[in-house]
């Protein structure tokens, strides 16, 4: 069950931040997105090292994901009532 949850922000990303409206986490998102990308336009190597850190980065997204959203709901308002 919890893999299950991991896959919005692991595959969408940003977008996936967005669609929770935590827009700090989104732009923070689209930011590293974007140096990781630029990394890719310095040469073959770096394609490959860009594409590498683009996996750890989404599977990074999809681990902390639920975290972050679960702290924006609390300083929103929300209480946690339990945790399984």
């Amino acid at each position: 069950r919890k893999a299950a949850q991991l896959k919005p922000a692991f595959l969408l990303g940003f977008v996936w931040a967005l669609m929770k409206r935590m827009w700090l986490v989104a732009l923070l998102m689209l930011a590293a997105d974007l140096a990781i990308g630029l990394i890719g336009f310095a040469g073959v190597t770096a394609d490959v090292i860009s594409l590498l850190l683009s996996i750890v980065f989404a599977i990074y997204c999809g681990m902390r994901g639920n975290q972050w959203h679960r702290r924006d709901l609390e300083r929103k308002g929300y209480m946690v009532l339990s945790q399984v």
